[in-house]
């Protein structure tokens, strides 16, 4: 019998911290596809612009060549600026309380014939165009908007051959130039990137290695990992913080602003099915408990929120519509676990939780009060693992209704009990392999 305990009343454990953020905005697919209720619901905190209305940004979207579509032409000029669609779709992210993370870049390339990815020919009009973006949208430069957007991560995979055909020296000059740049117009704001398939190893290293020697600016170190084994994150994290740290970073952010489930890269075709139902969301609980459990990552976003595309475990389309009117999404199961996190998030503080078997994984919050509580519990391993039957021992619990909410392969979010405690509480639970509840005050 695994047993999990944690004491609700104990000192703060830290923050929850907004780790539950994805890639793409709630207005997809040139806008008919309205995820807003469905955003606004899990408290969704970051959206990632990565990759936006894919395809090369469909031309208008976020990409530094849909925006500014003529490198030659004059970058002082707002008429040679395309922001429109960007904005909107800006907009609707702002709407359901949620920030972005921009991308300065492009989208990644998976055709033969590569367009956008190659060095930019300037490397110092390349970041005054970025300039000229950041303005239109903290500034109001060009009919635009003073949304205080925090976040500028400078590119994306560029060890990727289908993200950067410069060498890996090239896209260190260029990094520099654009962070050196964009840091000294704008001391206020987040630069940073570049957004690496890993953490360490390789460019990776020498890129941090390089930045540190020569004083880049790096106020947030971005990096990705698809994995099934959620132990992964524990290990990535430490790697990024340890080469941060190495290298005169110790300030710097560690946002980790893509992950998902993927079993083997040769064959991709299951993993898009169990990323969707009650292993992806299993996967989900146990990542996001993870990270804020055990890992110092600031921020995280899921790849990808998109229904449009194979990688997206949160939503379906549920019912199109007719003419111009917006398709309506549904939860798929891996929802319910940014639900539950959101839940977490909105009360606030972190209570430490201990489990004694390495495949159950949790996490808990109290509100400032410490009127309200929430635990989220996750049955995931990536090898198989078997039910588990888990004992829960809670000291310190308000005096409060609480509900007993159960995901697995037969239920979503399911209300399986409801109880009233005070004090201490003892409950035991079947939880089946790739499965995970929500146990919170019933407000």
């Amino acid at each position: 019998m695994a047993k999990v305990k944690a004491d609700l009343g104990a000192s703060s454990y830290g923050r929850i911290r907004p780790l539950h953020g994805v890639n793409g905005g709630p207005m997809t697919k040139v806008f008919t596809y309205d995820g807003r209720p469905l955003f606004r619901r899990a408290g969704i905190p970051i959206c990632r612009l990565h990759d936006t209305e894919y395809p090369y940004g469909s031309g208008e979207f976020v990409d530094i060549p849909c925006v500014f579509k003529d490198f030659d032409a004059d970058e002082n000029d707002p008429a040679n600026y395309s922001f429109g669609l960007t904005d909107e779709y800006i907009r609707a992210i702002y709407e359901v309380g949620a920030e972005p993370i921009y991308r300065l870049g492009v989208s990644i390339e998976h055709a033969p014939v590569k367009r956008y990815i190659y060095p930019p020919k300037d490397y110092e009009k390349w970041a005054r165009i970025c300039e000229h973006v950041i303005m239109h949208y903290n500034s109001g430069w060009a009919d635009g908007h003073e949304w205080n957007i925090r976040y500028w991560e400078i590119w994306n995979e560029p060890e990727g051959k289908n993200m950067w055909l410069g060498t890996d020296e090239e896209f260190f000059e260029f990094f520099e130039v654009a962070a050196r740049h964009l840091k000294a117009r704008f001391p206020e704001l987040k630069i940073g990137g570049p957004a690496f398939t890993r953490p360490d190893g390789g460019m990776r290293e020498a890129f941090v290695k390089y930045c540190g020697s020569r004083g880049v600016p790096l106020d947030f170190y971005s990096w990705h990992r698809y994995f099934i084994d959620a132990e992964n994150v524990k290990r990535s994290a430490a790697a990024a913080r340890t080469l941060l740290d190495e290298n005169g970073y110790s300030d710097t952010e560690s946002i980790f602003d893509e992950w998902n489930y993927m079993r083997d890269w040769t064959d991709q075709a299951d993993s898009y099915v169990k990323l969707c139902d009650e292993h992806g969301a299993a996967f989900c609980a146990a990542v996001l408990s993870s990270l804020q459990q055990d890992t110092d990552v600031d921020a995280a976003t899921y790849f990808e929120a998109d229904p449009v595309k194979e990688w997206c475990g949160l939503f379906r389309v549920a019912e199109m519509g007719i003419s111009r009117q917006k398709a309506k999404l549904a939860p798929r199961k891996p929802f319910y676990a940014f639900e539950s996190f959101g839940k977490l998030y909105r009360l606030g503080e972190a209570v430490y939780v201990s489990s004694d078997c390495d495949r159950i994984t949790a996490c808990a919050a109290r509100d400032a009060e410490g009127k309200n509580f929430g635990l989220m519990i996750a049955n995931y391993s990536s090898a198989r693992g078997g039910d588990e039957k888990t004992e829960i021992e809670l000291e310190g619990v308000p005096p409060s209704r609480f509900e007993v909410r159960l995901t697995d392969a037969a239920r979503e979010d399911e209300v399986i009990c409801g109880l009233e405690c005070e004090g201490s509480l003892k409950l035991t639970l079947d939880l089946k392999e790739n499965s995970f509840v929500y146990i919170g005050s019933a407000v």
